[in-house]
């Protein structure tokens, strides 16, 4: 098995309720419905943010405080 070495890139996309002091309770349907939708809409889009020889190699979605932070960990093998 040949040992490869890789350079590594996070994309990091953060998102807030566009109406200030609006709090997302992911107990109501609408709510779960809205962070559906953002997430789907992120991920959508995520191949125009990859520069061409980068792949995914992990990525994860957080909550903090009332922002979405999702997380995209880019990898590409390294020239030698």
């Amino acid at each position: 098995m040949k040992n490869l070495d890789y350079e590594y890139k996070v994309l990091i996309e953060y998102i807030t309720p566009e109406e200030k002091g609006q709090a997302l309770h992911f107990t109501h349907a609408e709510d779960q419905q809205s962070f559906t939708s953002i997430i789907e809409e992120v991920f959508e889009n995520l191949p125009e943010s990859i520069p061409e020889g980068w792949a995914v190699n992990s990525h994860g979605i957080t909550i903090s405080g009332n922002t979405i932070i999702v997380t995209v960990l880019l990898r590409r093998e390294l020239n030698k």
